[in-house]
């Protein structure tokens, strides 16, 4: 039992990293611009490096789905990564002042000698900022939640042969409070968000609990 609660504790502290929340400064979308890229740096439990693109979507309110890939740091940067789908929404907007919401489906994968471990989660960020076409400063927070786990043994099988192997319920989720700024220039965007990030139930805290994005986007 403690080899299965270690090994998932350590693989679920890295799975719970870099929650991208807001990608666009809202005032800077222009009607006819569909698409974003960006590029993301940061740290949380691991120092990360991302990708995300977005699309914009038909109607009245203005929406973008998007799809972000995300790896930390490492010898092989393939062996673990995070995959989010996600659809991003002004739900208000009020002169300058904007709220937005970007749920998301999350899938998780953790590889190394002691365990391989596949997770499915959801998150959802939300925004409440200030909007100018040149810049921007939001107020944010986030809640990612594990749902399930699919845990393959390593090498700690060849000394506890009747390990458990298999799938695991929800192991629970952190919070996120922080807040994002940025600045446009002509197609651009350049963004910075700095946070605190909490356990589930408020107590049981990560080791390090503050995280940091730096993010270069282009929209057209």
């Amino acid at each position: 039992m403690k080899s299965r609660l270690f090994v998932l504790v350590f693989a679920l502290c890295w799975m719970h990293s870099m929650t991208f929340a807001q990608d666009l400064n809202w005032a800077q979308v222009q009607k006819e611009q569909q698409h974003f890229v960006a590029a993301k740096f940061g740290a949380d439990y691991a120092t990360v490096l991302g990708l995300s693109y977005g699309y914009r979507l038909p109607g009245k309110n203005l929406s973008f789905v998007s799809a972000e890939l995300s790896s930390p740091f490492g010898r092989d940067l393939l062996d673990d990564w995070k995959l989010r789908l996600a659809y991003q929404l002004r739900v208000w907007q009020g002169g300058k002042l904007g709220l937005s919401l970007k749920p998301g489906l999350i899938l998780r994968k953790y590889d190394s000698n002691i365990a391989k471990v596949l997770n499915v989660g959801i998150d959802l960020n939300t925004a409440l900022g200030y909007y100018r076409p040149k810049w921007f400063i939001a107020a944010e927070a986030g809640v990612d939640h594990s749902l399930a786990s699919k845990l393959k043994q390593g090498s700690l099988k060849e000394n506890y042969p009747g390990i458990y192997e298999g799938w695991i319920g929800s192991t629970g989720g952190n919070f996120k409070f922080g807040g994002h700024l940025g600045y446009s220039f002509g197609t651009q965007l350049a963004s910075l968000r700095l946070g605190k990030v909490y356990a589930q139930n408020f107590r049981d805290n990560p080791t390090l609990p503050f995280y940091f994005e730096l993010t270069l986007l282009k929209i057209w």
